[in-house]
């Protein structure tokens, strides 16, 4: 695939001339009209200098910490303002913008006034692309997950606008991607109700039996609902099966704890997107939804910002790139593991990572898409400190060193102030998306074994005490049947 189109290079020769294809000429009346891909909108955050203050977390590192909300206003695309709650948000995201005021931010719709929304919103989220060159991979994943019919985020980009205290000049922050909530309004809107239990689990990915009480489970599971009784016991009933179960009774029972499916088309994706910041290997970036009706639990992405091989402790870009698509996930994630190991669940997989390719993934797909946000966002990139416009621009002109396995561009910077880059490890999109098709087509079609993850020294908060598994590749690991190699 190639992205250097003319229209492609023009664009970015010249961003601060280049017209964004606004879609924000009136202001938007429903969720709907708020988001989309070729929607740029302007944000002004309001705040008292005392309130601005209290926002950074005292103590605590990554996981850890605990960011404070306060009040302020927001002016949201064109309407009035609003009293809300304010919040960073992030782990990485957030140190990396330490010395910038361009954090990630949560806003709160009712926390100061009681049941306000936002055209139906209760939340919604501003996350600052720090640790994103291309500024478009969290947008351009979640529209893969929507083309494939999973329930997932909406998004739209966003020039965020800083005013702190009445008297000083607001700061234009940069472009963000505001990115819908997974809460009660989500829930209803994808499944019908927001009546059952939805759990965000970290340090979570081999579903771990921690006993009979519910209790021991809020820590690792992080509940985000308060569900009846029956919910709970749900669960404990479910994780208990999958550590207990026999073989034959796993594959004769799982479906009716798992819409089977649809979770090895959320797999899928992860693993053809090479998102490893997930719980395909760090246990963290996803919801899960047990809804009252059918009793299935439901996997829902979140913080897909490290799509396309982007998250930086997970191998180094041409191994990310070349991500098996046998074993994507590291050795320990037991869930994913057993099902694998059945016969139709691998070959409901195969399906499913063939659909992705030959749609979303698809090279003129993602060309076509590419185009559209490049000449929406040119000019709020343009004018953005933190953002590396060579790095940016890398990303959409293929490497004439990349390797047909990815590559990795390492342009000199610019003078830019702002965030420290952090983007030494993730390949530039021009040159990932090729070889990421090239490695996956010769994965499946001559049984070649790609990148297998290893597992983090950082272990699941119900598996302390398991020594980590490394990243050996036997075959007889894989429920993938190795192919024999040819004879010379």
């Amino acid at each position: 695939m190639n992205l250097t189109l003319s229209r492609i290079v023009l664009s970015l020769a010249g961003l601060v001339a280049c017209p964004a294809t606004s879609t924000a000429i009136e202001k938007p009346s429903t969720a709907a009209e708020l988001f989309g891909y070729t929607k740029l909108w302007d944000v002004e955050i309001r705040i008292s200098e005392q309130n601005y203050r209290t926002l950074t977390p005292a103590g605590g590192r990554g996981f850890d910490r605990d960011f404070p909300y306060a009040a302020g206003e927001v002016l949201i695309a064109g309407h009035e303002p609003l009293k809300v709650g304010l919040r960073y948000k992030g782990n990485s995201s957030y140190s990396s913008a330490s010395n910038t005021n361009k954090k990630s931010f949560k806003i709160d719709f009712n926390r100061v006034v009681e049941n306000q929304e936002f055209l139906g919103l209760s939340k919604l989220n501003l996350n600052n692309n720090i640790l994103d060159p291309s500024q478009a991979r969290e947008t351009l994943a979640y529209l893969m997950f929507n083309d494939m019919g999973l329930p997932s985020c909406r998004t739209a980009f966003a020039r965020v606008y800083l005013q702190v205290g009445d008297k000083k000049k607001k700061e234009y922050l940069g472009l963000y991607t505001m990115v819908e909530q997974v809460n009660g309004s989500f829930l209803k809107d994808r499944f019908g109700t927001s009546k059952g239990l939805l759990l965000k689990p970290e340090r979570n990915n081999s579903f771990p039996y921690l006993g009979e009480k519910w209790e021991e489970y809020e820590h690792s599971y992080v509940p985000k609902t308060t569900a009846p009784p029956e919910f709970g016991k749900r669960l404990v009933e479910f994780t208990r099966f999958v550590k207990e179960s026999s073989a034959e009774e796993f594959a004769e029972k799982i479906s009716g704890y798992v819409d089977l499916p649809a979770f090895l088309k959320f797999t899928a994706l992860h693993a053809v997107l090479s998102h490893l910041d997930s719980f395909l290997l760090r246990g963290h970036n996803f919801y899960i939804y047990l809804p009252e009706s059918t009793g299935k639990f439901h996997w829902i992405p979140w913080d897909v910002n490290s799509t396309f091989a982007g998250h930086r402790s997970a191998g180094n870009a041409a191994q990310q790139t070349d991500l098996s698509i046998q074993q994507p996930y590291a050795d320990g994630v037991r869930l994913l593991s057993r099902i694998l190991e059945l016969k139709s669940a691998r070959a409901e997989y195969r399906k499913q990572v063939e659909a992705i390719l030959a749609g979303p993934f698809k090279p003129e797909t993602i060309r076509l898409r590419i185009e559209k946000i490049l000449e929406v966002i040119g000019p709020a990139v343009a004018t953005d400190r933190n953002i590396d416009l060579v790095r940016f621009k890398a990303n959409f002109t293929k490497s004439k060193t990349a390797g047909s396995r990815g590559g990795q561009e390492e342009p000199r910077p610019e003078e830019r102030s702002g965030a420290r880059s952090g983007m030494q490890q993730k390949p530039m999109l021009a040159d990932f998306i090729p070889a990421r098709i090239s490695s996956i087509l010769s994965q499946l079609a001559d049984g070649r074994e790609g990148y297998v993850p290893r597992l983090s020294n950082r272990r699941s908060r119900g598996d302390r005490g398991r020594r980590p598994e490394g990243n050996s590749r036997r075959p007889s690991r894989s429920p993938f049947p190795r192919r024999p190699g040819k004879e010379n």
